[in-house]
């Protein structure tokens, strides 16, 4: 064997032994992460659903500051103890749950998503309509011009309105708006700041009906906000409850 094959050998062996010390470490560095994951998995769930995120704390994921929520609390005489106890057993979840069940039954696919109801009619306004645009809208339906909207009374599944929604406004008003709404929804906040305003000169004519509608995957406090609103509304009434919301959603 020639100089040049015993040194081409030598080094086809350092190349050889090299790479398969490479290949050595990486198994067992892969071996070691593959156990520890198993390890960690054995000892907690690999995945926590947001519904029980969302109840490890009160204060936290009902939106406000500790001194904030104090204070709302003492304002609209809610017993703190007791509101405490009915969010941390969920007394609410069956609520919250029939509010999402009858949205989706009704069609609703996002938030906000709400339905005009007059005399016999009923419209969809899916999405954050402007305030001009709603206004236009309950303007032409009271004038009883064409709304430029589809009536889909005859197709939809929309729960009729009864004594468990949250309702603002006068029972005999002429235009009933039912708003499914998730609380972190950043698009339901600006829709319901312009539904505000719109109740202040149309109050003898609209009436507003709140219904939840917690997007889980997108908002993971939110379905524990909707409980916690339950509630607050349930110790404190129906005032109580639409200043925690209107505080949650003008923020």
């Amino acid at each position: 064997m020639t100089q040049q094959d015993k040194l081409y050998k030598t080094h086809w062996h350092s190349f050889w032994f090299g790479f398969m010390s490479a290949l050595s470490i990486m198994l067992f560095f892969l071996l070691i992460g593959t156990v520890t994951e198993r390890i960690s998995f054995g000892t907690t769930s690999p995945k926590k659903t947001s519904i029980e995120k969302s109840t490890e704390t009160t204060t936290t994921n009902t939106s406000l500051s500790s001194k904030s929520f104090e204070q709302f609390i003492q304002d609209n005489n809610i017993d703190k103890e007791k509101f405490d106890t009915c969010l941390a057993d969920r007394q609410h979840k069956k609520n919250v749950q029939n509010d999402i069940d009858s949205g989706k039954l009704a069609g609703v696919k996002g938030t906000p998503h709400s339905f005009v109801l007059i005399d016999d009619a009923i419209y969809e306004i899916p999405g954050a309509v402007t305030e001009k645009g709603m206004r236009e809208f309950f303007d032409d339906l009271l004038a009883g011009n064409d709304p430029r909207a589809k009536d889909i009374s005859s197709t939809t599944n929309l729960a009729p309105v009864d004594k468990s929604d949250w309702i603002r406004g006068r029972d005999n008003a002429r235009i009933t708006v039912i708003e499914y709404s998730d609380l972190d929804c950043p698009f339901c906040k600006e829709f319901h700041k312009s539904v505000i305003n719109i109740m202040k000169d149309y109050s003898k004519d609209v009436r507003w009906v709140f219904r939840h509608m917690p997007v889980d995957e997108l908002h993971p406090d939110a379905r524990t906000k909707a409980e916690a609103s339950e509630c607050i509304g349930e110790l404190g009434g129906a005032d109580a409850f639409w200043k925690y919301i209107d505080t949650l959603l003008k923020q």
